[in-house]
């Protein structure tokens, strides 16, 4: 069985962001070597198994369970208008792999087909911009799934409106307007996991299932793992392509939005681009010390909205990590 071990990182609360995965096989190969005594034929100048697979490298069992969670500090960018950078405090994984089953971090799915190298899997989670519009991203605390907003900076509630003095003109009507609120979505499809030498490959088809857009996206990821002794760097590069249901529902203005200093505005379909590092340090058993940097560059057709502010998005993150 073929599985992505995923991180999932704490945006000021909001789960939002995903670390590069690790891939891990349902099925750990066993030491052929030994000098443990008691057994036959072995030289006392072999190696015992323990020196060869430390446990915190290659675990003697699979646990269908992966718990764990972090500390640090991070930001990522937010590309909305008049919007707050948003603060990273951690990590946090609850992944659970069964037979056919599994949950990962919010998402769930189903083992549909799967090979030695390679694994078809229906998936279903919550869409990726949820954490530009939770109202989470000026709190430093707490975890809600929701969008309700507050009375913060961030706030996604009516632009400010001023009183018009004689002689002035409808252009001082709005200060500081902001995006337009958002709902949460949820996505469903296909997923394709496979594994070729050091390199990992993650396609995946979604449409919203949840009925905001009826929009598609189309998510491709190719990460190369580098490992030397406790000391893992995984560089990756992608592409996400939204049709333009999707991309207009996020970052588009509709008509009965739009004001002076936020007009009109539909978004064509879009290819974003992404670079993106992650380093891991095992430290013993259960701590590791985890960074990762992250780089996505919006299409042109999105970065041309007067609800976007950036072209991009950047990430970054490092923190201490334990897992159970």
């Amino acid at each position: 069985m073929l599985k992505l071990n995923c991180l999932t990182l704490l945006l000021a609360g909001s789960m939002s962001f995903i670390l590069p995965c690790e891939t891990v096989h349902a099925e750990a190969g066993k030491c052929s070597v030994s000098s443990e005594s008691g057994s036959i034929g072995t030289s006392p100048d072999l190696p015992r198994c323990s020196d060869l697979y430390p446990e915190y490298l290659y675990p003697e069992s699979d646990s269908p369970w992966k718990i764990g969670f972090g500390l640090g500090y991070g930001e990522r960018s937010n590309p909305l208008i008049n919007s707050d950078v948003i603060p990273i405090y951690g990590i946090i994984q609850l992944s659970y792999f069964g037979e056919h089953l599994f949950f990962d971090n919010g998402d769930i799915g189903w083992f549909l087909s799967e090979g030695k190298d390679w694994s078809v899997n229906a998936i279903a989670g919550v869409g990726g911009e949820r954490s530009f519009y939770s109202f989470l991203n000026d709190s430093s605390v707490g975890f809600n799934p929701g969008l309700t907003v507050s009375n913060g900076e961030n706030s996604l509630e009516p632009p400010t409106e001023i009183p018009i003095a004689p002689g002035e003109t409808d252009n001082a009507l709005v200060v500081n307007p902001e995006a337009p609120d958002r709902d949460i979505t949820v996505d469903g499809g296909l997923e394709l996991l496979y594994t070729r030498g050091h390199s990992e490959f993650q396609i995946q088809l979604l449409t919203d299932i949840s009925g905001q857009h009826h929009g598609q996206e189309l998510w491709f990821s190719w990460a190369r793992v580098h490992s030397r002794g406790k000391l893992e760097i995984v560089p990756s590069v992608g592409f996400n392509w939204k049709s333009s249901r999707a991309a207009d529902y996020y970052y588009g203005v509709r008509d009965d939005e739009a004001t002076i200093a936020l007009p009109e505005y539909h978004v064509d379909s879009a290819v974003n681009v992404f670079a993106r590092i992650g380093v891991k340090y095992t430290l013993n058993e259960h701590w590791k010390i985890i960074s990762v940097l992250q780089y996505e560059k919006f299409d042109h057709t999105i970065s041309d909205s007067p609800a976007v502010e950036d072209d991009h998005v950047k990430t970054a993150f490092l923190g201490l990590y334990y897992e159970f």
